[in-house]
């Protein structure tokens, strides 16, 4: 490896752990399939433990907020450091404030498949967590507004906080190769919001799809679905959009790391297909409210 700089590096790390997920999950151990799902989950959870910083720990059981509760996780990754968990007769009980992410693990791309995983996002995705209004950004961005009110003499009145949802995503070991751009339709695209993975990995194929929101003003904004075909590079960019979701969700200290600063000069890591889904549900924001000068309101 003499003379490889860090990209290079990083480049084969991630194939060689993807050739290792693909051959692992094919062992003979796996014919019986509740032992092919354990052992698939199990493998998953070892990459995942070896990689994630080390204030997020890999669970399995299911999500509870206030009202909302998920279905059976395979993976849970919860924020271990500043929340506590309880260990269940048959599940653990991991609360929603925890919970950044949510996966599911499949073997092999069906159709019947992909529908459980879709049923298994919309539960995640109806969760409603109820976190303190006054993390250390909150603060940061309110003493920030009241600088900025201050500067242009207008009156801040409030902050509106929409913190994002719990992140939901799926691995597929093998197959999905005839599942592209092509097999979205306008009704597919309605249901996107509530139910679609917030990212799809289809590990043989090396197909990567994200799904992500623009904000455009202060209240709205876009929805949109990106496919990627990078290839055997594709665990590598399913990694980093997954730190990505996990540091999106998460209050830092420390300067946020990207792992695609490492990915540069991999093909496919550019979407070939992108499409815009209807928003269902409020976008995630923080938008201050202000009262221009002179403007009458109720003290």
């Amino acid at each position: 490896m003499a003379g490889e700089n860090a990209p290079q590096l990083v480049q084969q790390y991630f194939r060689v752990k993807a050739r290792q997920l693909a051959t692992m999950a094919d062992l003979p151990i796996c014919e019986h399939n509740s032992l092919a799902g354990s052992h698939r989950e199990e493998l998953q959870r070892i990459f995942l433990q070896e990689i994630l910083p080390r204030r997020f720990a890999v669970g399995r059981g299911m999500v509870y907020g206030p009202i909302h509760r998920s279905k059976e996780a395979d993976i849970v990754l919860w924020d271990a450091q500043n929340f506590p968990s309880l260990p269940l007769q048959d599940h653990s009980f991991f609360f929603a404030e925890s919970v950044r992410v949510v996966l599911e693990c499949k073997s092999r791309w069906t159709d019947k498949a992909f529908k459980d995983v879709l049923d298994k996002c919309r539960a995640v995705r109806d969760i409603i967590a109820l976190p303190s209004p006054d993390t250390l950004d909150d603060r940061i961005n309110m003493i920030e507004q009241v600088v900025g009110a201050m500067q242009s003499g207008k009156e801040l009145a409030g902050i509106l906080i929409n913190r994002p949802h719990i992140a939901s995503a799926a691995i597929f070991l093998r197959g999905g190769a005839t599942f592209t751009a092509e097999s979205i339709n306008d009704e597919d695209l309605k249901h996107v919001d509530d139910c679609w993975p917030d990212l799809l990995l289809l590990l043989e194929p090396g197909r990567v799809v994200v799904k992500n929101y623009l904000q455009t003003s202060a209240m709205g904004g876009r929805g949109l679905i990106k496919f990627f075909e990078p290839g055997e590079d594709a665990l590598a960019l399913f990694t980093s959009e997954l730190l990505r979701k996990l540091a999106e969700r998460s209050v830092q200290v420390e300067e946020t790391f990207y792992l695609q600063n490492y990915l540069f000069g991999i093909e496919g890591m550019n979407a070939v297909e992108e499409f815009e889904f209807p928003l269902t549900r409020p976008m995630t924001t923080r938008t201050p409210i202000h009262w221009e000068p002179g403007e009458h309101h109720a003290k």
